[in-house]
């Protein structure tokens, strides 16, 4: 759940056939929980009958992913389980607001955290914020780390019944509160995902210092009736929805990437007395 890779298919040899994808658990050994009577059909292509120009190739490389420098050790444990009929991480629901930010990680530090699977029968595909993350190890199930898995950074990972996975970030650009959870929808709803900190650098030379807070009153639900739903009106016209995507739109988080990184870099320079891991930091994070 929320794994998302990019394919290349040449559909040539198909015209005029109709082509499904298709999600087959018991290929490869890889899914465990239930299906249901649809959930193994994806979606289905039309090849049209008659030849287009393509001139799109693919490279022979894509890009080298330069990893983060390995660190020593577990720097957080994470235990997703079921207990109290709730869904939680280390004992700890995403409503509990005082206990719900489970780790305070400095900026720019790379960190190593190991993420059980704790609660028997159910997998857990377990999704980090902010962060692009190397696998480094599979312990305790029947699986060791596969080679999609291997060859780049990924944000979410699957966890099986009673395994450990261990996984490595830098976490950086970007500090404030993110969050982390089950990507089953049925866990993250009933509470099985809880935050982090990733901690501002006094003195760092990135003049901006107003972050947006996912639990402001600005971000949190709000009511509404069937009806506006219905009728497109209220916070369902056209008008409220554009205005809506507009201030998410100015909001513009993350227009200023290489200052950041520029910042960070600097910093770490000039503060060379600040205990760290690894080297200078690697621009494996850059965003569009």
């Amino acid at each position: 759940m929320a794994e998302r890779y990019e394919v290349v298919f040449d559909f040539s040899t198909f015209a005029g056939q109709s082509i499904d994808l298709r999600n087959l658990e018991d290929v490869g050994g890889v899914g465990t929980d239930d299906d249901y009577a649809d959930t193994d059909k994806v979606m289905r292509f039309n090849v049209a009958p008659g030849p287009v120009t393509d001139p799109s190739t693919v490279p022979t490389t894509l890009r080298a992913v330069p990893f983060p420098p390995t660190s020593q050790g577990v720097d957080h444990h994470f235990r997703f389980h079921r207990s109290s009929g709730e869904w939680q991480i280390n004992g700890v629901t995403f409503s509990d607001a005082q206990n719900r930010v489970l780790a305070n990680v400095p900026r720019g530090k790379v960190e190593i955290w190991e993420l059980e699977n704790g609660s028997g029968g159910w997998t857990h595909p377990i999704h980090v914020h902010l962060v692009d993350f190397r696998v480094v190890r599979r312990e305790g199930g029947d699986r060791p780390v596969l080679p999609y898995e291997a060859k780049g950074l990924k944000d979410v990972v699957w966890l099986a019944k009673n395994e450990k996975v261990t996984v490595e970030a830098h976490y950086a650009p970007w500090d404030g509160l993110y969050m982390f959870h089950c990507h089953n929808l049925i866990h993250e709803d009933h509470d099985m995902m809880a935050a982090f900190n990733v901690t501002q650098l006094e003195g760092f030379g990135y003049n901006q210092d107003i972050f947006l807070d996912p639990m402001e009153q600005e971000w949190r639900p709000r009511p509404f009736s069937s009806e506006d739903y219905q009728d497109r009106t209220g916070p369902f016209s056209d008008a409220a929805i554009t205005a809506r995507v507009e201030a998410m739109a100015s909001a513009d988080p993350y227009s200023k990437v290489e200052l950041v990184e520029d910042a960070l870099d600097e910093y770490w320079a000039q503060h060379s007395k600040v205990k760290r891991q690894g080297g200078p930091i690697p621009r494996y994070q850059r965003r569009n």
